[in-house]
């Protein structure tokens, strides 16, 4: 399949719905047929950098809306977003880089994986220009065992987005351990200007589960009417610094109402992570990404800072607007294996981590929220439940958080293996992760 294909045309209402929902995707997903736009280009040409003409080109015309399209200015703005947007440094410190050994096994590249752009080897999938995918990592035991960059260069940084909720997920166990945060007291008992009596019903386990039952949920529906807090929320988040933004997300947030009882069903949603970040900020009387650095980041070797895009009115945008290169994502994600010593001296996960993710208390939950159940990415039907910010933890215990545009992690404790990638993908019409499960199976679980 190639460019030269032509796709169902999206009606006028599905393409608003596109232009502003990274769930909207789920039926296009699903169709046989794709298109790219002409004149987007194929992300092999980002592999070199980008002329300075184009670079200037791109920043001159980019405007939020790029944020929510991804065409080639979205693009540049992914990997360059701090020319964008102001944001806040989450520093490394001025430990050791740990330096990943490099084992590499090529075979990797003949997993076979089912895809929706149809089924193929590994290496074809990191060629397939509908897939888009700019990097890829595979980490064994510690070890990088596959590195490709088919559209970015190695030491690029690119948007996490949503992948970054599990650095507010293990955030928040830390601070639970730490006895600053208690999971079952109301987001009003840490924000009292919170106080509205639909508030007082949610918990903090709710937002970290995504069983809110705030109406803010990431469906169609909520991203089309522009009057809905999610669409005010969304447009406010992401203005760029050459645009105006009179509304801060505290305040959008204060006002939501609820739609149904918190615990009962899973209902994705980014406004959940944000609001956790707000909490994270109270308890410790200090800003996020000081935080996020002084339990994580500087707790192991990453080799760069990274950086969490501020909103307008200086609020870290915590729910999907991080960046860093990608083998710092890839240390990340080795932090919840049993090689986690490789990349950190002291063990950052902790034993009880594991008891509180594999309970599958919100596993009716995630059956009841059908609409944003990241399952549908997956074939085998193993997954059991999403907690911690996770989108899916299956039976056999490994983890995915999935990111708009084709971002993704995915930890397997059990063959001590992890798979991190950068993508493209435009409008989040194509989606693949997959693949990384079939890595894990094939490879490492079935031999």
């Amino acid at each position: 399949m190639n460019r030269s294909v032509k796709a169902k045309a999206l009606s006028g209402a599905s393409l608003i719905a596109a232009l502003l929902s990274g769930a909207a995707f789920a039926e296009e997903a699903a169709k046989p047929e794709y298109t790219l736009p002409a004149d987007l280009s194929p992300v092999r040409e980002w592999k070199n950098g980008v002329p300075p003409e184009k670079a200037q080109e791109y920043r001159q015309g980019y405007r939020s809306k790029d944020f929510l399209i991804n065409g080639d200015r979205g693009n540049y703005a992914f990997l360059n977003l701090p020319e964008f947007y102001t944001t806040a440094t989450v520093y490394r410190g001025a430990g050791q880089v740990a330096m990943l050994e490099k084992e590499v096994d090529a075979s990797l590249l003949d997993t076979m994986t089912d895809t929706v752009v149809g089924k193929m080897p590994l290496g074809d999938l990191l060629k397939n220009e509908l897939a888009r995918i700019l990097g890829l990592l595979v980490i064994h035991k510690g070890k990088i065992v596959l590195e490709e960059y088919p559209g970015m260069r190695e030491l690029d940084k690119h948007c996490w987005f949503s992948v970054s909720k599990q650095l507010l997920g293990l955030t928040v166990h830390i601070l639970e351990e730490e006895g600053l945060i208690d999971l079952e007291k109301s987001v009003t008992d840490y924000i009292p200007e919170y106080n509205s009596e639909d508030w007082k019903k949610v918990k903090v386990k709710d937002l970290l589960h995504h069983n809110a039952g705030m109406d803010y949920v990431e469906t169609n529906a909520n991203f089309m009417n522009p009057e809905h807090p999610l669409a005010v929320l969304t447009a406010y988040s992401l203005a760029s610094r050459f645009e105006e933004s009179k509304k801060s997300a505290f305040d959008i947030l204060k006002d939501v109402k609820s739609y149904i009882e918190p615990g009962v069903k899973y209902d994705y949603a980014s406004p959940n992570t944000q609001i956790l970040g707000f909490i994270v900020e109270r308890v410790t009387g200090k800003k996020l990404e000081d935080v996020v650095a002084a339990r994580i980041w500087t707790r192991a070797g990453f080799e760069s800072d990274g950086h969490y895009v501020l909103s307008a009115q200086g609020e870290p945008l915590s729910g999907g607007a991080f960046t860093s290169r990608l083998r710092d994502l890839g240390r990340f994600a080795t932090l919840f294996t049993p090689s986690w010593n490789k990349v950190a001296d002291e063990q950052i996960v902790s034993d009880s981590y594991w008891e509180k993710v594999y309970d599958k208390t919100y596993a009716d939950a995630l059956k009841r929220g059908v609409e944003t159940d990241k399952s549908k990415y997956f074939k085998d039907g193993q997954s059991s439940h999403a907690t911690y910010q996770w989108d899916l933890v299956f039976n056999d215990g490994d983890m995915f958080k999935a990111g708009r545009y084709g971002q993704g992690i995915y930890v397997s404790p059990e063959t001590d293996t992890v798979v991190v990638w950068f993508s493209s993908v435009y409008m989040n019409e194509v989606y693949v992760p997959g693949f990384a499960r079939d890595i894990v199976k094939q490879v490492y679980r079935d031999k």
